[in-house]
């Protein structure tokens, strides 16, 4: 009797323990998936009425809006504040529109909307400019001179080329009137002109190639005769040697070839040559007749540091004038397609005469020891000075974290001075009248440099005066006189400036 009981204990035990165990599933399923009756569908159509479209806003409009909305952007024909304030970039090297801001290179911009033209306090206006006081910077006049300054103001001081695209200066002007003690809200663009669509802007205008400079020949330099542009100067490449210089230099190079196999070492190291006055008149082609090495581009596989070139970008890999493997400096220098077009560099415009003795220029056998000038024309132990050579070409902007006063670095502020008609955001300043006697020494080619810069990009210009900076110190420049300039004051980058090249840089004049 007790062996029944004690199995019959067993059997209800287990089947109320199957009973607890279905009621927890039956609970958890309706905790996890919820009640049958309020599961959604797997997709819902929308069988509800549209509000009505009242009569000041239309289907089109309603569309726009999400659109805009969803993008981002603002509908069209309204006016982007901040697309506006991007724009205003292009302008903070010469103006600030803050409400503290003091004038600098042009007026400060702070209640500029509505403001009588040319009637800011304390600023020196053009006599053009100040003419114009009886009227006032409204939508229509602001949007006339900042298509181009010059077409609405001949004699202004203002030295931007202007803003070609309608909606940028629209956006622009409209930032600017919020700039203002007393704010106006423009409700619509300021285009005096049609605006076309994004899709008939893209149907009416090629797209940029994306290698601006892929028609640079691999075996010639384009030869471009004398370019004059509206801005009135006139670009000029160096002229080509003369027949009677050629002559000379083909008797040089024939009796140095001749002398080469006498040659030993030491005869070679201390040959007349290499020193002044010889060096001074030397060929490229005399010098390559013993150095043709240094332009054969063989790069080192693996630097020093154990780092693998085809593993790495050099600084000028990552600009649009050049393609292709790294490559040495000579080469570089003078082989590469783009050195051809823009440099006319010759060997002894770096290499200017070394004393293999103690490789300083105050030991030249030609003159007295310690006779050197303050600016010599290679440094101790070095066969050339950077200082006279590399910077005239290469330097670090005066700020590179704020380049040119545009608030950033270029590659961070260039795109809001560039597009598909100006893919050069350099020349929204520097196209007609800063710098307009650019690059007249012998050793550029100024007129093809000109023509790249204006087809290509900024790169043209930056891998010059940004991309490479010699111990990061900029080299001054001389301030050439450009037209229109104002000669009366002098800023503040220009102090103390040449106002010449260096006579052995200058061309012949014609």
């Amino acid at each position: 009797m007790r062996r029944f009981e004690t199995t019959l204990g067993l059997l209800f035990g287990f089947a109320f323990a199957l009973l607890a165990f279905l009621a927890i599933f039956v609970l958890g399923t309706l905790i996890y998936q919820g009640p049958a009756a309020s599961k959604a569908p797997a997709y819902a159509i929308d069988t509800s009425t549209p509000e009505p479209v009242t009569p000041t806003e239309t289907a089109a409009d309603t569309a726009g809006d999400a659109a805009g909305t969803a993008a981002g952007e603002a509908p069209a024909g309204a006016v982007d504040l901040a697309a506006g304030e991007a724009a205003f970039k292009a302008c903070k090297a010469c103006h600030k529109a803050d409400k503290a801001a003091k004038h600098s290179t042009g007026p400060a911009l702070w209640g500029v909307f509505g403001r009588a033209i040319g009637t800011a306090d304390g600023f020196a206006y053009s006599a053009d400019l100040a003419a114009l006081s009886g009227q006032v910077w409204d939508e229509t006049t602001l949007d006339r001179f900042l298509t181009k300054p010059k077409d609405m103001v001949k004699g202004t001081k203002m030295t931007f080329a202007g803003v070609k695209d309608a909606n940028t200066r629209a956006n622009l002007i409209g930032w600017l009137a919020q700039q203002s003690d007393t704010p106006t809200t423009l409700a619509g663009t300021a285009a005096t002109e049609a605006t076309p669509t994004d899709a008939a802007v893209t149907e009416a205008q090629p797209a940029a190639p994306s290698d601006p400079y892929a028609d640079l020949p691999d075996d010639a330099v384009v030869e471009l005769a004398p370019v004059a542009y509206p801005e009135g100067v006139t670009y000029a490449n160096p002229p080509a040697p003369s027949a009677e210089e050629l002559a000379a230099i083909g008797e040089r190079l024939a009796a140095l070839s001749a002398e080469i196999p006498t040659l030993d070492y030491q005869r070679a190291r201390y040959h007349p040559i290499h020193f002044p006055p010889a060096i001074e008149q030397a060929s490229n082609e005399e010098c390559l007749a013993c150095h043709q090495e240094t332009l054969s581009n063989s790069v080192r596989e693996t630097s020093p540091a154990g780092v693998k070139a085809a593993d790495s970008l050099a600084w000028y890999q990552t600009l649009d004038t050049y393609s292709g493997p790294q490559a040495t400096f000579h080469w570089r220098h003078l082989e590469s397609d783009f050195a051809k077009q823009t440099m006319n560099l010759q060997c002894n415009f770096c290499h200017k005469g070394n004393d293999p003795r103690e490789e300083t220029p105050d030991m030249l056998p030609t003159r007295p020891a310690l006779t050197a000038s303050a600016t010599p024309e290679f440094t101790l132990r070095k066969m050339v000075n950077p200082s006279e050579t590399c910077l005239l070409c290469h330097g670090s902007m005066p700020d590179p974290e704020n380049i040119m006063g545009l608030g950033g670095k270029w590659h961070e502020v260039r795109g809001d001075m560039e597009y598909a008609e100006a893919p050069n955001g350099c020349l929204s300043c520097h196209a007609e009248t800063f710098r307009t006697n650019r690059h007249q020494v012998n050793y550029l080619n100024a007129a093809n440099i000109e023509e790249l810069a204006r087809s290509g990009t900024s790169d043209t210009c930056y891998g010059c005066h940004g991309g490479r900076a010699w111990y990061r110190t900029s080299y001054p420049y001389p301030r050439h006189d450009w037209p229109g300039m104002d000669k009366t004051t002098v800023p503040e980058w220009a102090a103390n400036r040449p106002t010449a090249s260096k006579p052995e840089h200058q061309l012949a004049k014609p």
